[in-house]
């Protein structure tokens, strides 16, 4: 009874914390109306403590990924008994000093044996916390602690501008450790969920750069602080673009 009270008590907890997702609208793209996804008028969801629009402390782009590197995570989701299913790659963040990691859903909830390889290589096997499909969020924990955790620092999204600076970093088509940059092209969008039937609202649009591999990496404010997950991409393709 008291794991089942401690899983659905670390689910809900980063719920909160964790409430907004990024959405990639692919440049130069035509779109019809009945494809735009739209504001659903709601207030953008609170992330963490308050914190200041001043961009006196705001980093370099250089500074932001030399701090922020060593808490994003490579996630691997493999299923075992499957001689078809190859399984799937992702991002994640180091969330505390416990080994807890936030990522999507999508990434890990159909694996059987999820791996984390942080920056200098080391792989650890991990295990499901809790995961919500219907916010498309996912706590894993590393089952054993490694030599260092660098949890990242959660921000404040509702302080989040249309033009405002952000950098996503992740693991594209398994490239560690990529970093883009863009900014917030909007905010307070819908984007619906074909595997739920439902839509989560206030995600954040941006035109940096994801693509598959990035899922479940985090969002940054040029503060180096965590401001969504990055979690969907609307292309014809399925994809930003290649890489060089």
């Amino acid at each position: 009874m008291a794991k089942s009270e401690f899983i659905t008590g670390g689910l809900v907890g980063a719920a909160a914390i964790i409430l907004l997702f990024v959405f990639v609208l692919m440049p130069n793209q035509e779109i019809t109306t009945s494809d735009l996804i739209i504001s659903n008028g709601h207030d953008v969801t609170i992330l963490g403590d308050e914190t200041t629009l001043s961009t006196k402390n705001n980093l370099t782009l250089v500074e932001l990924f030399e701090k922020s590197e060593e808490g994003v995570v490579k996630i691997r989701a493999d299923r075992v008994a499957s001689f078809t299913d190859t399984g799937s790659v992702g991002s994640g963040f180091v969330y505390d000093i416990l080994g807890h990691i936030i990522t999507n859903a999508h990434v890990v909830e159909k694996g059987d044996k999820i791996t984390v390889t942080f920056l200098d290589g080391s792989q650890y096997n991990s295990e499901i916390i809790g995961v919500d499909r219907f916010t498309d969020i996912a706590v894993i924990k590393v089952n054993e602690k490694p030599r260092l955790l660098h949890p990242l620092t959660v921000g404040d999204s509702s302080l989040l501008k249309v033009g405002e600076g952000v950098a996503a970093i992740g693991n594209p088509f398994g490239l560690a450790g990529s970093m883009t940059s863009g900014i917030v092209s909007q905010i307070g969008r819908l984007l619906p969920s074909q595997d739920t039937g439902f839509s989560i609202p206030d995600v954040i649009q941006t035109d940096a750069a994801i693509n598959p591999g990035n899922s479940g990496g985090p969002l940054l404010n040029m503060r180096g602080e965590v401001v969504g997950i990055n979690t969907a991409i609307q292309s014809s393709i399925g994809e930003f673009s290649g890489i060089g």
